[in-house]
């Protein structure tokens, strides 16, 4: 496979955009698949199967966080490699990764099945009408597809440090528009409930990571894959655990701060949950958006510092962040005024629902722009080579923060709307935070590459 961007030569803010964009739409593609399920599940199943599909999103974003996270290990190194033109090592990284992400995969996949009903329980998940039994159901399926999602993760990295994002958009509009298409079948024409959606998941699950393998498979060059070269590294691998880890620790917490005030929103009953899970939903759909900027974010640094252009690094963290900016901005304020329209997409005749998905709306959408950057700066200080200190800050200005706006703010006044107010509050404080450790990062990494060029 061909270097189809140049990310240490030449202008910035092109190459960003061309990057980020075949991502980007790879991101809302697949947020639209996801709210095919729900939109499918809820206009031929009722509000009761959508409450159940909806219940379970902040879950299953916990169980896959911790081993995804991963991946931003294998976009780090393989890109650091790669700028410093290290081919061995990145052919070791792509080896690695590749039979990383299934082994983490099944791990995951079994360990979630067998937590998954105490986890919905604990969450406080509506045993009434079913909702507790279908979320259940839901997610012991959706186990199935954990190893497949994974592999097609980790090759996405691979391609992205190639400078190749158009191949796993393709894969991905095929196996969602597949994943539509079994949702269709499985739930209006078998009326199979949430039972069909889970399966329908898991069949475009495993068709994106064998079209994303193959691929890998049929490349020349470095950016390949062989099973009958394999070159497994132990170092690499403790590498990318080192980098990844922190990411994916960050990523749980804040999955599972969610699953928190997820527990907040299941107390008022089914017509909350699934007001806000409609709302989750297009939020969803902004963030992939923003947070396209994330992966360019990661390589374009990571590439440059490895190749010791530090000023060319920085340059392209600046212009990342304030694309993000300006695109939050845009994006949360046409969903504020577009809110009611996005919300009868997914709400069918129910006007109570729709008041609780207006409260969320109200308060999220405008400050979004927020949250983008919020996502974008850990993977700018990583690519600055700095991976544990943005997890921290963002375990403790996000995570822990919600955490405790649950137990303290919402008990003393319990509604939504002091529930809700915590996602704008938690994102200021965490972006400043993270704004004096990207300053800190870029220091320490410029003085790195001083002292290797006197040595």
């Amino acid at each position: 496979m061909a270097q189809k961007i140049d990310m240490i030569n030449g202008g910035i803010v092109k190459k960003i955009i061309a990057f980020t964009i075949p991502i980007m739409l790879q991101g809302i593609l697949q947020n639209l698949y996801n709210s095919a399920d729900l939109i499918v599940v809820g206009r031929f199943s009722g509000d009761v199967a959508l409450s159940a599909v909806g219940a379970t999103t902040s879950i299953y974003n916990v169980m896959l966080a911790l081993f995804l996270g991963i991946t931003a290990g294998v976009d780090v190194l393989s890109s650091l490699y790669y700028g410093r033109g290290d081919q061995a090592s990145v052919k070791k990284s792509i080896d690695t990764a590749v039979i990383l992400a299934p082994t983490l995969g099944v791990v995951c996949a079994v360990i979630g099945f067998f937590i998954t009903e105490p986890l919905l329980i604990a969450m406080k998940t509506p045993v009434e009408d079913g909702v507790l039994a279908g979320a259940t159901l839901y997610l012991k399926i959706l186990m199935i597809g954990v190893p497949f999602s994974l592999t097609f993760n980790f090759c996405s990295a691979i391609f992205r440090t190639a400078g190749e994002t158009n191949k796993p958009f393709i894969y991905l509009v095929i196996s969602g528009a597949l994943n539509v298409v079994l949702n269709l079948v499985f739930v209006a024409i078998f009326n199979m409930g949430v039972a069909g959606v889970a399966i329908a998941t898991v069949i475009s699950q495993i068709a994106s990571a064998l079209m994303i393998l193959i691929r890998l498979l049929r490349n020349k060059g470095i950016f390949s894959f062989n099973f009958k070269k394999i070159e497994f590294s132990w170092s690499i691998f403790g590498r990318m655990v080192a980098i990844g880890l922190p990411a994916g620790v960050q990523s749980c917490a804040f999955s599972l701060s969610n699953s928190s005030l997820q527990s907040g929103v299941n107390s008022f009953g089914k017509d909350a949950i699934a007001g806000s899970t409609a709302v989750a939903t297009i939020e969803s759909l902004l963030w992939v958006t923003l947070n396209s900027f994330i992966n360019a974010t990661t390589t374009f640094v990571s590439q440059n510092v490895g190749a010791k252009k530090l000023d060319r690094a920085r340059k392209s963290c600046i212009y990342s962040l304030l694309m993000t900016a300006g695109l939050g901005i845009i994006v949360g304020v046409t969903g504020y005024l577009c809110g009611d329209l996005l919300l009868k997409i997914f709400i069918d005749n129910n006007e109570i629902a729709m008041m609780y998905g207006r409260q969320r709306y109200s308060i999220t959408f405008p400050f979004y722009f927020l949250a983008g950057i919020m996502g974008v700066l850990p993977g700018a200080i990583r690519g600055f080579g700095s991976s544990l200190p943005p997890s921290i800050i963002t375990l403790i200005g996000a995570c822990g923060v919600r955490v405790v706006w649950v137990y303290t703010v919402f008990k003393m006044y319990p509604n939504l709307t002091t529930l809700y107010l915590v996602h704008p509050i938690t994102w200021i404080i965490t972006v400043i935070a993270l704004m004096i450790n990207l300053i800190i990062a870029y220091k320490k990494a410029k003085k790195r590459i001083e002292i290797k060029k006197l040595a």
